[in-house]
This record gives structure tokens, C-alpha cells and sequence, in this order.
């Protein structure tokens, strides 16, 4: 169980790597939606 001490330590640093990787996600996702949504549109 020596692993648990080093990866408790970590954790401050992990929680805002995953916080920003989640945010960034979502706003890829919603830029990618609004940029098919364009596409879309101007084939119509």
C-alpha cells in the first residue's frame, strides 16, 4: 500500500489538470456542434 501516500500527494495537482481537460473538452465539443451546424445550414 505504499502507492497510496504518493498518489494523495498528487491529487492537488490532478483535480485542475481534469477540471481544465473536461472544460476544454465541452467547449471543442460546442465549437465543433456550432461549426456543423453552420456547415449544415449553408448547404440548405
Amino acid at each position: 500500500m505504499w502507492l497510496a501516500p504518493m498518489f494523495y500527494n498528487d491529487m492537488p495537482l490532478i483535480i485542475p489538470l481534469l477540471a481544465t481537460g473536461y472544460v476544454l473538452m465541452i467547449y471543442l465539443l460546442l465549437a465543433l456542434a456550432k461549426y456543423t451546424t453552420n456547415i449544415s445550414r449553408l448547404r440548405s
